[in-house]
């Protein structure tokens, strides 16, 4: 068997492998029981496709972006067919076919100088905004991409200099040929062709001649002139000229060439390579629709992301990230340790960050209308808080809820809370903050969340103008613990109305602050 064969059956069976176990883990990664319906119709299936063949959601959110994919789909995809795969689609539907002859020769170069373009417009792109967030698997598959493309750019630009294939090809085509006419098709193709040979040639017209003469009668029909493979002959000029008359250099960078392109075919159902074909399931269930129903697969959500990062550039919360320094804040972090937290068989300790991430998550929708891969984000990150809270992290306002006021009074006391902050420099602490607040109730009567509370001395602890009575008694510890604290929604309406000017919703605010931390110290260990 030989390089190839043998090549393309262990780079095909892993891919398979990966596939296998891609799909197998979808079972595994699923948050919630049951099998959603699917509701196929030719319309729906019609918009999946023109999302996945014109990149709609990608053109939606990123102009750029979407020029730069663009450029690698239709510069790739008619490298992979019509030439990867030439003997068995090319040759079939077009009789004669020779891949030294045009239109695929120039067709090659312009398609692989198309899929460069595009590849350098990804990658400027995502230096520009992702820098910081991308991984050493995010530039490796742009990478891969890049060295397919450019060694076989070097690899026919070899051919062409290269003089062993030249004498190759003129033992087996030419027959018996003359002394003088096979000098003359040398200096032909030395002088036409770029060909580089060890000994000096003749150059006049007369050779000239007569060696395209010899040319046409016997590699014409088979070769077009190289000059229309316009990327591969530039790089004949800086290629090395003690490298190229070797006979084994085209056959080595054949083996670089064709080596990477079945490296990336073993790597396709593995890591973040699987995502050109789990994207495009993906989108094809979304069905063109802007919010999902979610019938695809969630596995299959999981699978699909490109790590483009416009979820994170887009989030509601993001601000939050450079304040905590916590990744999984971002959601394009976030989904990837979600996945490695459902692929684990034991769950029953998910990571602090992921939990802290998951919690601070406002569930806008932002994420899942701008994602270019039709992720259906909004229902991941509702699903996840509820495996989480199943595995004892309902996170902070869940934690806070387990307990009454007074009882975390007690708990925060054990645990000195003045430790956490300088004391004495907080609103809170400051008797001026709240000295001025007379019970008056205006804070309260204007709270929207008192208003939706059938019974707010249960549903909150204490209302707004209760907390502030609190701390004018230095009850600090027992305010922290209050549902009322964690339930406000900062619409400032309680400070804006307050007829002494008291920092209402600052105060809140703080102590809502001051209690996370505390709790974040507790599931850190401290």
């Amino acid at each position: 068997m030989d390089f190839f064969s043998l090549g393309l059956s262990i780079a095909s069976f892993c891919a398979l492998l990966g596939a296998a176990r891609r799909v197998r883990g979808w079972r595994r990664w699923r948050l919630s029981s049951g099998r959603p319906a699917v509701a196929f119709s030719l319309q729906g299936l019609a918009a999946g496709l023109a999302d996945v063949l014109l990149l709609r959601r990608t053109f939606r959110t990123s102009r750029l972006r979407w020029a730069g994919h663009m450029l690698v789909v239709l510069g790739f995809v008619p490298l992979l067919v019509l030439h990867a795969m030439d003997g068995v689609v090319t040759a079939s539907l077009f009789s004669g076919y020779e891949p030294t002859l045009d239109p695929w020769q120039m067709g090659r170069n312009v398609c692989g100088l198309i899929c460069l373009t595009g590849l350098f417009v990804l990658a400027g792109h995502r230096w520009r905004t992702l820098s910081a967030a991308s991984g050493l698997e995010d530039w490796a598959l742009l990478g891969g991409i890049f060295v397919i493309i450019s060694s076989g750019f070097v690899l026919e630009a070899a051919k062409i200099a290269a003089p062993g294939d030249f004498e190759r090809m003129a033992e087996e085509y030419l027959f018996a040929p003359e002394p003088e006419e096979y000098d003359a098709l040398r200096a032909y193709w030395a002088y036409e062709h770029g060909v580089r040979f060890e000994d000096p040639l003749p150059t006049s017209a007369e050779v000239l001649a007569q060696g395209r003469t010899v040319h046409e009668d016997s590699c014409a029909a088979c070769h077009a002139p190289t000059a229309t493979a316009f990327v591969s002959r530039a790089l004949v000029r800086v290629l090395p000229r003690a490298v190229v008359p070797a006979r084994s250099t085209p056959r080595m960078l054949w083996l670089v060439h064709v080596g990477s392109a079945f490296l990336a075919l073993a790597l396709l159902a593995w890591g973040k390579w699987m995502h050109p074909l789990a994207t495009t399931a993906n989108l094809v269930f979304r069905r063109g629709r802007t919010h999902s129903d979610g019938t695809a697969p969630q596995g299959l959500a999981l699978d699909a992301c490109t790590r483009c990062g416009q979820c994170s550039l887009h989030c509601s919360v993001a601000p939050s990230f450079r304040v905590l320094g916590n990744r999984d804040i971002l959601p394009m972090e976030k989904l990837a340790d979600l996945r490695a937290w459902l692929a684990q068989t034991d769950r029953t300790t998910p990571p602090a960050l992921l939990v802290e991430g998951s919690h601070i998550c406002t569930e806008c929708l932002r994420c899942t209308e701008i994602c270019p891969a039709g992720i259906d984000l909004q229902d991941l990150w509702m699903r996840s808080k509820g495996a989480l809270a199943d595995a004892g992290r309902a996170g902070v306002d869940g934690e806070i809820r387990k307990r009454s006021a007074a009882q975390w009074a007690q708990e925060l006391a054990r645990r000195h809370v003045d430790a956490f902050g300088p004391s004495g420099s907080g609103l809170a602490d400051r008797a001026e903050s709240f000295w001025g607040c007379v019970q008056c109730t205006t804070c309260t009567s204007v709270c929207p969340v008192v208003a939706v509370s059938p019974d707010p001395a249960r549903d909150l602890d204490l209302t707004p103008q209760q907390i502030m009575n609190y701390l004018r008694m230095g009850l600090k510890a027992q305010t922290l613990g209050a549902r009322m604290v964690w339930s406000c929604t900062t619409c400032y309406k309680c400070q804006e109305y307050c007829p002494q000017g008291v920092p209402v919703a600052d105060i809140l605010y703080e102590l809502r602050n001051l209690g996370a931390e505390v709790l974040r110290r507790k599931e850190d260990g401290a």
